[in-house]
């Protein structure tokens, strides 16, 4: 009969299994790791080959009766790992041919028979690692315990870090206590030589992990932040492997493998909850098979055998009909009437720190709109948002702040609100959902080819924004949006789509919470920004600031002072002199002129410090 064996060789533990060529079960073995980066190249060497030897024994046949070893080693991406032990499994197996690859590949035979998909493990270590229809494979993470985030090592890392913080401060902490009995240790103070000891290795630092997730199981809100953050580390380095692949418009699947995915559940929701906001068409499956007998799947493949059916199973998810994940239910708020207002309210707080990490990969699109706009806005353009519910209402603020802000006029910065004035402080049934409504808006207000319209909507696919955006785009204006959802028709049809995808509210569907604070954030950037390239911002000052009241009015003279290099009482007067225009005092001080000199100088400038004093 034929034989095969599979390897998966871990940080901590290298698993073996003997099947025949139907995928039968014949034998399993385990010994300690066999990364040489963690356990050191002797220790790899002595656990591949005592497993093999303890395989072979249990099932009482000889290795001339194997056709092939397949191996999935952790770190085997780099060419001299792969040839080193290429060699030493020609040494140690002669006559038998070894298939060797990353660790992270064998699972996706395991789940599905073949090398397709993507697989995040989470163990020791991290790696996510896909392969498309193409058969072109793309990886992130896998670098080790000093460069990868979301592995058992970093886990316990920041359980160390929160420990040590907390007994700093003087405070007790569950998640501490678990860990100094877990170490039969009495006090905070005996984990520095426990950390320190010469014969401390990666693997006993990364079953700590272990404690962070009873205690998140247990509700402990340090725990519960130290997960999801690791849950998003290997969400983002699974979506920056869907990107380089490209799967299009096809469905692909992620297998979760390792150690931590396996025991800790909260990892895997906010995983799926993290992936499938950014790429809705991923979905979650469990490996029919274990990662070695994933690893004997592929030396068959390798020799080009007919490989056994394998029928991955879906991961529990919600069985409702497909949604939008602005619309999706939160995994930390499940039970939230239940329990204690502190659980939610962490909940929200790591909800909306995750918005400007969120915000990081839209900057590049970001920063190309601001300059499109800037240089319409020069010639006269109009920046008109356009918005509904939560969304209009932000636009509306954003609007009403740049004339204060930076000098414009109502009419240069314009907020269309579906509904209108009375929809500010009460809601106007039926308003963002008249899609006709939105493009008389626009045709209104006479847009023209020097307009830049804005739509902003969560789920970006509000019909009021939609006709607006329709008709702007019939007028020849710029057209961009600020959406939550991706895939969404109104990111489709704007020129400049700017997606944050926020994913699940911790309340199911209010989009006032942190897809709101991101709206908020990246309309601050988008009018600053504009501002900025427009001349009415010069290096970080608010140069065309009105100065409306008594407290603005000291504003002014500080902006003064500090573009001229004056004292406040010398900018207080050389301000008073020019009429309270700022810029105008600030040429006048630094080129020495007089305030009418310094109005007609910046006449030939348009107005922009940055054109005259460089």
């Amino acid at each position: 009969m034929t034989h095969f064996i599979g390897i998966d060789g871990g940080g901590t533990s290298t698993k073996f299994a003997l099947v025949d060529a139907n995928l039968n079960l014949i034998a399993r073995a385990e010994r300690g790791g066999a990364n040489p980066n963690v356990v050191g190249l002797a220790a790899a060497r002595a656990a591949l080959s005592e497993g093999v030897r303890v395989l072979l024994e249990a099932a009482d046949v000889p290795l001339s009766a194997v056709r092939g070893i397949g191996a999935g080693l952790a770190g085997l991406d780099r060419p001299a790992d792969h040839a080193r032990f290429q060699a030493l499994f020609a040494e140690l197996f002669p006559n038998v041919p070894a298939t060797l690859d990353n660790d992270a590949v064998p699972v996706l035979y395991a789940a599905s028979g073949r090398a397709f998909g993507i697989v995040t493990i989470s163990g020791t270590g991290m790696i996510a690692l896909g392969v498309n229809g193409r058969g072109e494979r793309a990886r992130c993470g896998g670098w080790g315990h000093y460069a990868d985030r979301g592995s058992g090592y970093v886990v316990a890392r920041e359980a160390l870090y929160a420990l040590f913080s907390a007994y700093d401060r003087g405070e007790e902490s569950a998640l501490g206590a678990a860990i100094l009995a877990r170490l039969g240790l009495t006090a905070v103070p005996e984990l520095v030589e426990w950390l320190y000891a010469p014969e401390r290795r990666i693997n006993d630092v990364a079953a700590l992990a272990a404690e962070v997730v009873r205690a998140a199981e247990a509700g402990d809100s340090s725990a519960v932040r130290i997960l999801c953050e690791a849950a998003q580390a290997l969400a983002d380095a699974a979506a920056t492997v869907a990107v380089r692949l490209n799967f299009g418009e096809a469905a692909f699947p992620v297998v979760l493998s390792g150690s931590l995915f396996a025991h800790a559940r909260l990892l895997r929701d906010f995983f799926a909850h993290a992936l499938q906001s950014q790429h809705p068409r991923a979905y979650l499956v469990q490996a029919a098979h274990s990662a070695e007998v994933g690893a004997a799947l592929m030396a068959m493949a390798a020799q080009g055998m007919t490989l056994p059916l394998v029928q991955p199973s879906q991961l529990a998810q919600e069985r409702l009909p497909a949604r939008r994940a602005t619309e999706r239910r939160h995994p930390l708020t499940y039970g939230a009437h239940r329990r204690p207002t502190l659980d939610f309210l962490t909940a929200m707080n790591i909800e909306d720190a995750r918005v400007p990490h969120l915000m990081q990969p839209i900057l590049p699109a970001l920063a190309a709109l601001i300059d499109e706009i800037a240089a319409r806005f020069r010639e006269g353009g109009r920046l008109i948002y356009v918005g509904a519910g939560t969304s209009g209402r932000l636009a509306v603020l954003d609007a009403a702040e740049c004339v204060p802000t930076f000098g414009t006029t109502p009419e240069q910065v314009v907020a269309i609100l579906a509904g209108g004035a009375a929809a500010l402080t009460a809601a106007v049934e039926g308003a963002e959902d008249d899609r006709e409504a939105g493009g008389r808006a626009i045709m209104a207000l006479d847009v023209g080819t020097l307009d830049s319209v804005i739509g902003i909507a969560a789920s970006g696919s509000t019909p009021f924004v939609i006709g607006a955006l329709e008709a702007a785009d019939g007028l020849g204006a710029l057209t961009g949006c600020i959406v939550n959802a991706v895939e969404s028709p109104i990111a489709a049809l704007a020129t400049h789509p700017i997606c944050i995808a926020t994913g699940a509210e911790t309340l199911m569907g209010s989009t006032r919470l942190k897809a709101g604070t991101a709206q908020k954030l990246a309309l601050n950037m988008l009018s600053t920004g504009v501002m900025l390239r427009a001349g009415r911002v010069y290096e970080n000052l608010m140069t065309d600031m009105r100065a409306a009241n008594l407290k603005l009015r000291e504003r002014a003279a500080l902006i003064v002072a500090e573009a001229a290099q004056l004292d406040l009482a010398a900018a207080r007067e050389i301000l008073e002199a020019c009429g309270g225009e700022m810029k105008a005092a600030i040429v006048a001080a630094r080129l020495g002129i007089a305030p009418e000199q310094a109005w007609a100088r910046l006449a030939e400038v348009k107005g922009d410090l940055g054109a005259l004093l460089g």
